[in-house]
């Protein structure tokens, strides 16, 4: 029997979408001026939506490969895998962009306009958002 080389293909882009979605994951990319801490940001943003590309990919080519049923190889674990990437993918480029945008409203030189629209009419999340804000600055001079 021959192998299912697009099945093989699709595996490969399915767990390389969980490979960048990892590295995502440990790198943070964004500093919070005055302070050594950092978050994720816009590269962490475009690193997840290129692993939830990845899993489309993968879901493409696996089903791609299913025609094939006389060669030997992972025909569904291609499909399966990549459905999971997408998933984590989407949360995580969610998660991702939610702290960059809180990053951009604690940094003084750039905008957040997404934070700053939810705030304006909410006096205590301002004040919740800014208390944090003050602990890591006042943590950071320690």
């Amino acid at each position: 029997m021959q192998k299912n080389v697009k099945g093989i293909i699709a595996l490969c882009c399915a767990l390389a979408s969980f490979v960048l979605l990892v590295v995502a994951f440990n790198i943070a990319t964004h500093k919070i001026e005055g302070t050594e801490v950092s978050l994720y940001g816009d590269i962490n943003v475009t690193m997840a939506f290129v692993g939830a590309g990845l899993g489309v990919l993968a879901i493409i080519i696996g089903i791609l490969s299913l025609k094939d049923r006389d060669k030997k190889g992972p025909r569904k674990a291609g499909i399966i895998v990549g459905v999971f990437a997408i998933i984590a993918s989407l949360l995580s480029a969610g998660v991702f962009a939610l702290t960059n945008e809180i990053v951009k409203y604690w940094n003084p030189n750039e905008k957040s306009t997404m934070i700053e629209d939810l705030v304006k009419d909410n006096a205590d999340m301002k004040k919740q958002l800014d208390e944090q804000y003050q602990k890591m600055l006042d943590e950071a001079k320690k």
